[in-house]
C-alpha cells in the first residue's frame, strides 16, 4: 500500500474507486432496463454496440487530442457529462424510447473515450516505472472487489426496488468522483514541445509510432483476442436470463465470482511482480488465454448455478491477470510522449475486436444457442494462446540467434 502514499495517484485511485462503484450499480441497471423494453438477446447485443462502437471511434482521436489538454480538466468534464447523461436513463420507461437508451449509451462512451488516455498519461507521470505493476494490480483488484460488493449489493436492490434509482446513485458517483479530482494539479505533457504539429500529422505519428515498435504491437494484438475471448460475457445475459429464465438478480450475483478472479488476479500478479521475468511473463499471457478458453465452455455447459459460478471465476482470474500485464507492458514500453496516442489506438483495437465479437456472439447465440457457441470461442481462446506462445518462443529464438552473431 506505499504507493497510496503519493497524493496523485491516492486522488487518481480514490476517484476510481467512486465511479466504479456508481458504474457498477448502473450496469446492471441497463441490463435491466433493455430486458425490459426489448428482452432478446440481440438487444443485450445491440446494447453492448451502442457502447462500445462510439467509443472505438472516439478513440481513434481521443489520444492525440488529449495529449495536448490538460488532463486533470478532462477528467473533471468527462466525468461531470457522464453524471448528466446517466441520470437520463431514469426517465425511459416505454420501448418507444429505446432509441433514446441507445443515444445516450452512444454519448456517454463517446465521453468516456477520453478519461482513459489523460488516466493513463497522469499515472505514468505520478507513479515510477517500479512501481506501475503495483498500482496496476491495486487498481484492478480495488475495481474487481468492488465489482463483488456493488453487484451483490445491486442484485439485492434490484430484487427489492426498481433498478431505476441504480441511474440516480451512478449519476452523484460521477460528480462526487469530479469533485475528488478537483485539487489536481495541472498534469503537463512531456510532449508539449509537439503542439504546433498539426493534428492528423499526429494521429499519423502514433499509429506509425506503434508499426516500427512491433513488442507494442504484439501486445495489442494479444488484448484484442483477450477481448474477443471476454465478450463471452454478453452470452451470458442471454444465457441466464432467457435461456436459463433466471431472474435479473441472479445475473447480478453472478458478477461477484466475476469481481472475485479480478481480485485474485491483483493479488497474484502483485505478489509475483517481483520473481517474474520477461519469459515468465509471456508463458503467462499465453497460458491464461488457454485457461480462458476452457473455462468459457464450462460456463455455458455447467447446469447448477455454482458450477457456473466457479467455471466464471476461472475465466475471469485468468483474463485481469493478462490485462494487468499487458497494461503495465504497454506503460513500459512506450515513449512518453507517444502513450495517450498508445493507450486511445490500444483502446480503438481492443473494444472494436469486443464490440464486433458481441454483437456476433448475441446474434448467433440467439440462432443456435450459447452452448454450440461457446465452444467455438472456447476453441479461439485455446487457439490464440498457444500461438501467442509460439510466436514469443519463435522471437525469442530469433533474438538469440542475432545476439550470438
Amino acid at each position: 500500500m506505499a504507493i497510496l502514499q503519493h497524493p496523485v495517484f491516492r486522488r487518481l485511485y480514490t476517484a476510481h474507486i467512486v465511479h466504479i462503484i456508481g458504474n457498477e450499480f448502473t450496469f446492471i441497471a441497463v441490463v435491466g432496463l433493455l430486458h425490459d423494453l426489448s428482452g432478446s438477446g440481440l438487444s443485450f447485443a445491440a446494447g453492448t454496440v451502442f457502447r462500445m462502437l462510439p467509443y472505438v471511434f472516439a478513440s481513434f482521436f481521443a489520444g492525440t487530442l488529449v495529449e495536448n489538454w490538460d488532463k486533470r480538466r478532462v477528467m473533471i468534464v468527462v466525468n461531470l457529462l457522464r453524471g448528466i447523461l446517466v441520470s437520463l436513463f431514469f426517465f425511459i420507461t416505454s420501448a418507444t424510447y429505446l432509441w433514446v437508451a441507445f443515444l445516450l449509451l452512444i454519448l456517454a462512451n463517446i465521453c468516456s473515450a477520453f478519461f482513459q488516455p489523460a488516466m493513463q498519461v497522469a499515472i505514468v507521470q505520478s507513479v515510477e516505472e517500479k512501481d506501475r505493476l503495483a498500482a496496476n494490480s491495486l487498481l484492478q483488484g480495488t475495481t474487481s472487489f468492488l465489482i463483488i460488493v456493488c453487484q451483490g449489493v445491486a442484485a439485492v436492490l434490484v430484487y427489492l426496488f426498481s433498478y431505476r434509482y441504480n441511474f440516480l446513485f451512478d449519476a452523484a458517483c460521477y460528480l462526487f468522483s469530479l469533485f475528488i479530482l478537483l485539487p489536481l494539479p495541472h498534469i503537463a505533457n512531456s510532449a508539449d514541445s509537439k503542439v504546433a504539429v498539426p493534428f492528423m500529422e499526429r494521429l499519423k505519428e502514433g499509429f506509425r509510432y506503434i508499426g516500427k515498435h512491433r513488442e507494442i504491437a504484439s501486445v495489442i494484438g494479444y488484448q484484442m483476442a483477450e477481448r474477443v475471448c471476454g465478450a463471452y460475457y454478453i452470452m451470458l445475459m442471454y444465457y441466464v436470463l432467457t435461456e436459463r429464465g433466471e431472474g435479473l438478480y441472479v445475473f447480478g450475483l453472478l458478477d461477484i465470482p466475476l469481481g472475485l478472479g479480478g481480485v485474485i488476479a491483483g493479488i497474484a500478479v502483485n505478489k509475483l511482480s517481483d520473481s517474474l521475468s520477461e519469459k515468465a511473463t509471456w508463458r503467462v499471457q499465453g497460458w491464461a488465454l488457454v485457461a480462458m478458453g476452457c473455462s468459457i465452455i464450462a460456463v455455458f455447459h455447467a447446469k447448477p448455478l455454482l458450477g457456473l459460478a466457479i467455471a466464471i471465476l476461472f475465466a475471469s482470474t485468468a483474463q485481469f491477470s493478462s490485462s494487468i500485464l499487458s497494461v503495465t507492458k504497454l506503460q513500459r514500453l512506450s515513449d512518453p510522449a507517444y502513450l495517450a496516442r498508445v493507450f486511445s489506438i490500444r483502446e480503438m483495437a481492443t473494444m472494436g475486436s469486443f464490440s464486433a465479437s458481441c454483437l456476433i456472439l448475441g446474434f448467433s447465440a440467439e440462432q443456435v444457442g450459447s452452448a454450440a457457441v461457446s465452444v467455438w470461442l472456447g476453441f479461439f481462446g485455446v487457439v490464440a494462446g498457444l500461438l501467442w506462445l509460439w510466436i514469443r518462443r519463435k522471437l525469442q529464438k530469433d533474438h538469440r540467434r542475432t545476439v550470438m552473431t
